[in-house]
């Protein structure tokens, strides 16, 4: 009898799994194929639509307060612009031109530029831009600050919140640094049990000897020059004293004690140039931040971003406080710009989300009625589809709509982030060209692509304002 000298391993069963999985391999070998396949590949399940993958949680709202470590306002090659001016090509760049939709709705902004083009004494237009995580490192905001300002006049940087509420958080042209000893709640969580957040969406608190530094830049082309600093604050009942001290000059002491809660300014005056104050608790106060102005004719541009942040997070806000906010910073216009955070929800029920809109742009023009509102459409982004392929997230599109239909209905203006990036498709190819536009993420730009929308929103903005004014 003959015995077989097959080997144990290449047995019939042997053959008969390898066989197997020969025939599960061959679906992953096309995306044709990809009906057939019996599990997805690992990076398909990180881009599977929302359709197919299990839902991630919703952020849970938190009440409370957040330590904040020291931190100093630094400009580095990913978050600054140029120091130095440059010449800006009109119309060219990688950004489409495009004009503001609904420029009837501005011309409470257009009055109040009008007298700042007129050199009228005391004719400071003043300029808040809300948003999220772009914003809050001035990314845009701080090129339309820039543009506004050569063509209009520097009337000084605007509101920097007290201390550094987000790791991201900058603002170019300044110089700002806080110790750690502050506290924040922020409209983005942890939030203020009371909807009480100052002009910028944070409320700080310390209980003694938290510091505070803001100053113009010493060296550049811009920031360079102040007259006045104004400190605001929340007067109440057993609020305790903060001391602040010019630089080169004497300190003053101020209470924040008061028989009830009322928003209030402290200002302090200094010769227009370069100038620098410190803000110490003394002992516990709730405070906001400092604006930066000069008294000459011209504009101040607030970026005023919260990290994470939402449209919907606005129904948290104390209606009567930020009325009286505004009617302590006197904006011009109010630029909304939400929907990168929206775009991560697992699902948006569309009717709510239009009445979130509508009620923000509802609460601004309650709480500032002397101001227009301008609402910019959230950057384009881009995502892995199921094919493998990057594309734009299809939620991207539907929230430009939804806000352009509610500025429309509201009466407001409206300018399409989107659109002037080039629309479907331009957050892959800004972040392919060289030098990028786009950042890594696919989400946010880099200061290079943030400074070619910031360019061409100012472009348009002024553009709106010369037809304006054109008999």
């Amino acid at each position: 009898m003959s015995q077989s000298c097959e080997h144990p391993i290449l047995g019939k069963t042997t053959r008969t799994l390898a066989v197997t999985l020969l025939l599960l391999a061959v679906p992953y070998a096309s995306p044709r194929l990809r009906p057939f396949r019996v599990v997805p590949l690992p990076w398909e399940l990180a881009a599977t639509s929302p359709s197919s993958a299990a839902p991630p949680p919703l952020p849970t709202p938190t009440v409370g307060a957040q330590d904040l470590a020291a931190s100093e306002n630094q400009a580095t090659v990913t978050n600054a612009l140029p120091a130095t001016r440059v010449n800006v090509p009109q119309g060219s760049g990688p950004v489409t031109p495009l004009a503001i939709e609904g420029t009837d709705a501005l011309q409470l902004f257009y009055a109040s530029l009008t007298r700042t083009d007129a050199k009228e004494p005391g004719a400071i237009t003043r300029i808040l831009h809300y948003g999220d995580s772009v914003i809050a490192s001035d990314y845009v905001s701080g090129t339309v600050r820039r543009r506004l300002q050569e063509r209009f006049g520097d009337a000084g940087h605007g509101f920097i919140l007290m201390a550094n509420a987000w790791r991201w958080y900058f603002h170019n042209d300044v110089s700002h640094y806080n110790s750690e000893g502050w506290e924040a709640s922020r409209i983005s969580g942890p939030m203020a049990l009371d909807g009480i957040y100052g002009i910028g969406g944070v409320s700080f608190r310390s209980y003694g000897g938290a510091l505070a530094h803001f100053g113009t830049t010493t060296q550049g082309d811009y920031g360079r020059r102040v007259s006045r600093f104004d400190i605001a604050y929340l007067e109440q009942p057993g609020g305790g004293e903060f001391e602040v001290k010019v630089r080169a000059g004497p300190s003053m002491r101020h209470s924040t004690r008061g028989d009830k809660r009322v928003s209030r300014l402290f200002s302090v005056d200094v010769p227009d140039g370069e100038a620098a104050i410190s803000v110490r608790a003394l002992s516990h106060v709730r405070m906001f931040g400092v604006s930066l102005e000069r008294d000459t004719p011209g504009v101040t541009y607030s970026a005023l971003g919260a990290h994470a942040a939402m449209a919907s997070f606005w129904k948290t806000v104390d209606a009567a406080h930020l009325r009286e906010q505004m009617e302590l910073h006197k904006p011009a216009l109010v630029i909304l710009q939400y929907g990168t955070n929206e775009s991560d929800l697992w699902r948006i029920e569309w009717d709510e989300y239009e009445t979130h809109v509508g009620a923000l742009i509802d609460k601004i023009r309650t709480a500032a009625p002397g101001a227009s509102v301008l609402v910019l459409a959230p950057l384009d982004r881009a995502e892995r589809a199921p094919t493998g392929e990057f594309r734009t997230k299809p939620v991207i599109l539907k929230l430009v709509e939804v806000q352009r239909r509610v500025a429309r209905s509201k009466g407001v203006a409206f300018w399409n982030t989107f659109v002037a990036m080039g629309g479907e498709g331009s957050m892959l190819k800004w972040a392919r060209v060289q030098p990028a536009l786009g950042g890594g993420d696919l989400t946010h730009p880099t200061p290079l692509g943030a400074e070619a929308l910031g360019n061409a929103f100012a472009e348009a903005l002024v553009r709106s304002f010369e037809q304006a004014k054109t008999p």
